[in-house]
């Protein structure tokens, strides 16, 4: 039951996450800056890095967490099957 929480607030957090990452352009938007990075304009080039480059690294980290905590709720699910066995139920 332990892995099941730890998945919801791996879900909410990777949600928050993602949701920040890909709205970055929307907050330069908001809140203009001058300056350059690259050569590029900021206000472009970082909306770009979080958006295209943020997403594919986070989508990376929420895979292999992911199928940790998948292990970790299949050993559990295995644990208590075996647990059940001994008990008799």
């Amino acid at each position: 039951m332990k892995a099941y929480k730890k998945e919801v607030r791996f879900t909410i957090l990777m949600t928050a996450l993602f949701l920040a990452a890909g709205n970055v352009g929307l907050f330069f938007s908001i809140f203009p800056v001058n300056g350059m990075l690259f050569g590029f304009p900021i206000m472009y080039i970082v909306p770009i890095l979080f958006g295209w480059f943020g997403i594919f690294a986070l989508t990376i980290v929420a895979s292999k967490l992911g199928n940790q905590i998948d292990a970790d709720i299949e050993r559990e699910s295995i644990l208590e099957n075996e647990q059940q066995k001994r008990e008799g139920a």
